[in-house]
């Protein structure tokens, strides 16, 4: 009979003599261990029913300090708002500890890390202080990881409703909605959409596409009024419902849930460029075009700094209330608002003579002298007269007529220092 083994011993087991151990004295012993290891199972047991409850409270402990303070149920919603008032791209750089800097568009727009950290500001500004603690990626987490995701989702929600919005925006017979409405569909040639992105002039589209004016000349002094931006930023906060002459907003729009009294140089940025995206050969939403090969945050990150930086221009105030008028028509609001290419596309030659037009506000650049854009010390809010009582009756179609006028320039203006953009933005 082979040895016991040595290295175990339990003084609750029977010690017998195995070479003079009887048949029952063995039975006897198997019984015991039997019994012995009935009552470690049981044992067992009861450690992983309590190792369980420990880890249940250890985790709701865990949930309790993301919820304590009540962020994970708010998080979608300053996600959004952020969206739609504050930036069309964020990444992870954003959520640091709250930067001390000039708030002013000549150091916002300077260089890509010095816009991200005007983010962070403006993050700390929406955000309630009690949840400041949390705003801290290399401390805790969670809060960005949960609100760069929001973010993006409520993003592609955004371009899903305008594409769905658009045969409603455009009211043109002679494109077919599918093209429209349908992300995968083949836009390259149809003549109408490229009427509306670029002018006849144009070597291929550029920052000013047709579609952004009321006229069929690039009049900068009418930049973003276009009929179809204007319904895209109604969209944007107040839905498709919204442009029914006469409905009231769906209660769950972005405007009414988040009770939005005003257009942001962001938000009119952001409506260009979406009203551009969901109408040019791009499939999908990414920073640059996989199929039109468009720098799409380059030129938004244009877009606001022409606005920010020149909201003291008659001119550009005259845009804010406009767009501000169209928007918020009808809405009832407790007090008016205030305010896959690799070749290069142009666009720092086009910012370059853009801003220089922009500033001037004129479509011409024959008589511009060559002083530098002036910049206000602070970005002030503007304060548009009160929204008329009823929606604009509906305004002609959105198609210009075939031009005799000039088009854009030929893009000759020497260019700038260009700021390139880091990786990871969504």
């Amino acid at each position: 009979m082979p040895a016991p083994p040595t290295d175990f011993v339990d003084d609750e087991l029977p010690q017998i003599d195995y070479d003079e151990a009887s048949r029952t004295e063995l039975i006897e012993a198997l019984k015991s261990c039997q019994l012995n290891n009935t009552k470690l199972q049981a044992e067992n047991r009861e450690l992983k029913k309590e190792n369980s409850d420990l880890m249940a409270v250890v985790s709701k402990k865990r949930r309790g300090n993301d919820d304590a303070l009540g962020y994970k149920s708010q998080v979608v919603s300053w996600a959004k708002k952020f969206l739609l008032l504050r930036a069309l791209f964020i990444d992870n750089r954003m959520f640091r500890a709250k930067p001390t800097m000039s708030m002013d568009p000549a150091t916002i727009f300077a260089n890509d890390d010095l816009y991200s950290k005007a983010l962070t500001v403006a993050l700390y500004e929406d955000i309630p202080t009690k949840f400041h603690s949390l705003l801290n990626s290399q401390e805790y987490a969670g809060l960005a990881k949960d609100f760069i995701r929001e973010h993006g989702d409520g993003r592609s929600s955004l371009i899903l409703t305008i594409r769905k919005a658009l045969p409603s925006i455009l009211k043109n017979p002679n494109i077919d909605a599918d093209l429209l409405t349908t992300a995968g569909a083949d836009r390259r040639d149809d003549p109408i959409l490229k009427k509306l992105l670029k002018f006849p002039n144009d070597r291929k589209p550029t920052l000013w596409a047709p579609v952004l004016f009321p006229g069929p000349t690039q009049d900068m002094t009418q930049i973003f009024t276009g009929p179809a931006v204007l319904k895209v930023h109604r969209v944007m906060y107040f839905g498709p419902s919204s442009l029914i002459v006469g409905k009231a907003p769906a209660p769950n729009s972005n405007g009414v849930r988040l009770g939005f009294r005003e257009v942001t140089a962001a938000s009119i940025s952001e409506a260009a460029i979406l009203t551009r995206f969901v109408l040019s050969p791009d499939k999908e939403w990414a920073s640059k075009g996989a199929v039109s090969g468009i720098d799409w945050e380059e030129q938004y990150r244009a877009y606001h700094k022409m606005l920010a930086s020149n909201m003291h221009l008659p001119h550009v105030r005259g845009i804010f209330k406009t767009v501000q008028q169209f928007v918020f028509a009808g809405i009832k609001t407790s007090s008016p608002g205030t305010a896959g290419s690799d070749q290069d596309d142009g666009t720092e030659d086009d910012i370059v003579d853009a801003m220089r037009r922009f500033e001037l506000g004129t479509d011409s650049v024959a008589d511009e002298d060559d002083g530098d854009v002036v910049v206000p010390d602070v970005v002030v809010n503007l304060a548009p007269a009160d929204p008329p009582q009823d929606l604009p009756g509906e305004l002609e179609g959105v198609v210009p007529e075939p031009l005799n006028q000039r088009g854009h320039a030929d893009d000759t203006v020497a260019s700038g220092t260009r700021t390139r953009r880091r990786r990871g933005r969504t």
